[in-house]
């Protein structure tokens, strides 16, 4: 048996309203992922590991007084 597609059709104001929930259920989740992450124990570990292992990367200590241009940061 088939259903008409008129069947699935649904008032524009509903298909608007089932939008905007859905856009601030994904907003919410995403600031409560965000939030989740900014209480991570591990951090301050995960921050001091580029300068704990300093054959793999950099610190601003190694380069006083130099400050990368926006070029420089994204690439």
């Amino acid at each position: 048996m088939t259903r008409p597609i008129s069947a699935l059709d649904v008032p524009l104001a509903r298909l608007e309203a089932d939008l905007q929930a859905l856009a601030a259920q994904r907003l919410a989740a995403g600031v409560a992922a965000e939030f989740r992450h900014q209480l991570d124990p591990a951090d301050h570990a995960f921050a001091a590991l580029a300068c704990a292992c300093p054959n793999g990367c950099s610190c601003e200590a190694d380069y006083p007084g130099w400050t990368p241009t926006t070029k420089e940061k994204t690439s």
